[in-house]
């Protein structure tokens, strides 16, 4: 037996057999791997399970007991579910049969973003495959923000099924002739503008609509605890920054990029839920300002080539939404919002440090332009 700690769950993977001949065995290494992780709850693995016996299911009573609340199994195989079922151990533990597996292969790719990338299933469906670094408790978070948001009235696709696509987890979500509107604009970038001033008004619309979610500032907050590539001062900085925002209770997507914006017939919606939290929309304009503003400069300095097309179109969507979203063309103006925005800006991708590949180096600059900033003082938000 093995274990792996997943977010706050211990996860603890069954052999093939849990029988008379190794129950003791099996519940002696359960005792051990929950003993060094006592604060996390203890879920099982069934993916290798080929026979559990009613020994191993008095050791899962026996342990569900000890818990005083239901246990996970995951990937139960139809077999062994069948035993769970017939014994009624179902109404004591949380049995997941095991996802269903879906190959990539010969599937047309309609999107990527900083998580995972975006396949046509079929006609009516697309799959949403998450980079490695994405746990199953992870995606299944992802899924039920989905579907949280979905019945708040948010335009959001509808996420129904997690899957397995070789080692990675996948969503798949019913949406019918959709695509992602960063490949809209590198296909067809004619219309970035007109689809651009769209976009406002519908990311706006959002904003208005009232989410009972984490507050986005304490989540930063708790997050940059954990983000050990960053130094004391930039988590010192950013707390006092995040501190300044007033609490809002209104939706934030809080990973907003063109790779999580789809096209459905005609109407825009909103993929990639993991994040989202209630706060002020800062949390998401500066993401997007940051996106297709400050990592197009600092691709362009580290001699990198932008992963949005020919390097005028970032900065084309970048113009268009800040002058429809702020409704000016002063360059005065939108050069103050700009620098309302930058900090937060970095703050969201210092935090992304965590689950995101990013070079030392830009880690290194970005830390210091965010003290640059703190320096000079930070603007107040008047937006």
């Amino acid at each position: 037996m093995t274990s792996q700690v997943e977010g706050k769950n211990l996860v603890i993977f069954f052999d093939k057999r849990v029988d008379t001949n190794n129950a003791a065995e099996v519940e002696a290494e359960i005792n051990k791997f929950a003993a060094a992780s006592p604060n996390l709850n203890l879920e099982f693995d069934a993916e290798n399970l080929e026979y559990i016996s009613s020994v191993g299911l008095r050791l899962l009573m026996k342990l569900r007991k000890r818990a005083k609340k239901n246990l996970v199994v995951r990937n139960v195989s139809n077999n062994v579910a069948e035993v769970f079922e017939t014994s009624g151990f179902t109404k004591f533990l949380d049995v997941q049969k095991k996802l269903r597996q879906i190959s990539v292969d010969g599937l047309q790719q309609i999107g990527r973003g900083s998580s995972g990338v975006v396949y046509r299933l079929d006609a009516e469906n697309i799959l949403k495959v998450y980079n490695q670094k994405w746990t199953l408790a992870d995606v299944k978070t992802e899924r039920e923000n989905s579907q949280q948001a979905f019945l708040s009235g948010l335009d959001t696709a509808i996420a129904y099924d997690v899957v397995r696509v070789g080692e990675n987890f996948g969503i798949v979500y019913e949406m019918l002739n959709a695509v992602t509107l960063d490949k809209i604009f590198i296909e067809t970038p004619e219309k970035i503008v007109p689809y651009t001033k769209k976009l406002v008004a519908f990311i706006k619309k959002q904003h208005q609509i009232e989410y009972d979610g984490d507050s986005c500032i304490q989540r930063r907050i708790e997050i940059s605890k954990k983000a050990l590539k960053l130094n004391d001062e930039t988590r010192e900085i950013m707390a006092k920054i995040l501190q300044s925002v007033p609490e809002y209770k209104n939706f934030c997507h809080c990973d907003l990029n063109l790779g999580n914006i789809v096209l459905q017939d005609g109407n825009f919606l909103l993929i990639d839920m993991g994040e989202i939290c209630c706060g002020h929309p800062v949390f998401d304009i500066s993401w997007i300002y940051f996106m297709y503003n400050i990592r197009r400069r600092v691709l362009q300095m580290m001699n990198k080539k932008s992963d949005f097309g020919p390097a005028v179109m970032p900065e084309i969507f970048w113009q268009t939404f800040a002058q429809e979203y702020f409704n000016t063309t002063d360059a005065a103006t939108l050069a103050h919002f700009e620098r309302e925005l930058l900090p937060h800006g970095l703050i969201n991708v210092l935090l992304a440090t965590i689950s995101r590949n990013i070079p030392p180096p830009a880690i290194e600059y970005y830390q210091g332009l965010l003290k640059q900033e703190w320096t000079k003082g930070i603007a107040p938000l008047d937006f």
